[in-house]
Parts: C-alpha cells; sequence; structure tokens
C-alpha cells in the first residue's frame, strides 16, 4: 500500500488547456464543465497523479492506461486487478491511495458548520452519541474523523452512496480502535485517521491487515513535469 498527497498550486489557463491533452476525453470533458478552477485543478491533479503512479508501478505507457467504472462509477484500471485505487481531494489537497485489494480514501478540510444536526441526520445513533459525548472543543474534530471514516468505507466497497450512511457504524473504543459494524456485524475493513495538516483531516480504510503510516508528498510542479516527460518519451 502506497499513499499519496499533493498541495495544490495555481495553474494558468494555457497550461491547464495543455495538461488536458494528455488525459482520456472522458476526464477532459468532466474538467471543462467545472465552473469553479479550483475543481479544474483539483481534478486534473488527481488524474496525473494516478497516471504517473500507474506508469511507475506497472511500466505501461500513458497512452495505454484504460479506466473504467463499476456500476456505482467507482473507477479501476482495466486488465490490472491487483491495481486498486482510490482519490480524494478537498481544498488544497488531493491525495491517492493504492492497493492490491479494494481501497478508500476521504479527505476533508475542517470547517465550522453545524455538525451535531448533519450527525443526527446521516450519521448512526451510536455515532452521534459519540461526537456530542466529547467535550465541546473536540466535537467538531471528532465529526470530521467519523465523516472520513465513513466515506472511505462506501469507497473502499466500490458502492458510494448507494450504501445509506445510516446503514452501518463506525464504533471507536477508548483505545481508539476502529471497525466498522454492517448488518449488526463486525466487518473486516481496517481503517486509519490522519492528521495530514492541520484543519484537515483524512482516514483510509482498507481490506489488508495493516495501513502504512507513510504519506509519500509529491511537488505539484514536479509531478506536472515529470508527466509532461511521460508523453514525450
Amino acid at each position: 500500500m502506497k499513499i499519496y498527497a499533493v498541495k495544490i498550486l495555481d495553474i494558468n489557463e494555457e497550461e491547464l488547456e495543455d495538461l488536458c491533452l494528455f488525459i482520456s476525453p472522458d476526464k477532459k470533458l468532466k474538467i471543462n464543465r467545472y465552473i469553479n478552477k479550483q475543481d479544474k485543478i483539483r481534478t486534473l491533479i488527481g488524474e496525473i497523479l494516478i497516471r504517473s503512479i500507474i506508469v511507475e508501478k506497472l511500466k505501461i505507457k500513458n497512452k495505454n492506461i484504460v479506466f473504467g467504472t463499476n456500476k456505482y462509477g467507482k473507477p479501476y484500471l482495466k486488465d490490472y486487478p491487483l491495481m486498486n485505487f482510490n482519490i480524494s481531494h478537498s481544498s488544497e489537497f488531493v491525495v491517492c491511495v493504492i492497493d492490491d485489494k479494494s481501497i478508500g480514501i476521504d479527505i476533508e478540510k475542517v470547517k465550522h458548520i453545524k455538525y451535531d444536526d448533519i450527525a443526527k441526520n446521516f450519521f448512526s445513533l451510536s455515532e452521534f452519541e459519540y461526537i456530542i459525548g466529547q467535550t465541546l472543543d473536540f466535537q467538531l474534530s471528532k465529526f470530521y474523523e467519523i465523516w472520513t471514516l465513513k466515506e472511505s468505507y462506501i469507497k473502499c466497497c466500490g458502492q458510494g452512496l448507494s450504501i445509506p450512511l445510516q446503514s452501518f457504524s463506525i464504533n471507536m473504543n477508548q483505545s481508539e480502535k476502529i471497525k466498522v459494524v454492517h448488518n449488526n456485524k463486525h466487518n473486516e475493513h481496517i481503517f486509519k485517521i490522519f492528521d495530514i495538516q492541520l484543519g484537515y483531516k483524512m482516514a483510509v480504510c482498507s481490506l489488508n491487515k495493516d495501513i502504512s503510516n507513510n504519506i509519500i508528498t509529491i511537488d505539484q510542479n514536479s509531478l506536472i513535469n515529470n508527466y509532461s516527460k511521460l508523453d514525450l518519451e
């Protein structure tokens, strides 16, 4: 398993257009539909990141990379069933995780929101009680921990929001050991929470026995420069 993170920088419109020449037409169309420039950049960097990882790990040419999606919309790499990946982005970060089994990752920028209302409406009762049982200073942080854990779980399962958020529960005991209860059974998923930077929460969910503590940080300019060379070779 490898976890990657890129901190987002601005890209001028001309470079944005040029980089879109080296990705799939479907992804380019998706990027062009965004109105917000930051959404365009985050999506583009996510695509460049996973393509660069695939080229490095599998030694195949960028032009030969073909993605598919399952019936729930989760992307996968065609013809390489052991190359599983998942991407998430929020505000200044794009993150990606790869593994030989199904994997999920979620990152969220912590914002001061009405977290108690959201938790009451979208979380299980035990999750809601866990959050409001904390001292007031820690409730927002715990809300985002549960939120990212739940998102990472449904992404690992590959079924998206076809799994209702209230249909399963993230259980955290006093030793912070994390388990998921779905259909009244403890599933074998493994979780880890990361404080990737002050003001952000990130969670990874895996079917493997362990999750790496190491996050590989990649400079955006270096990523773009190296990616540009891939299509010149």
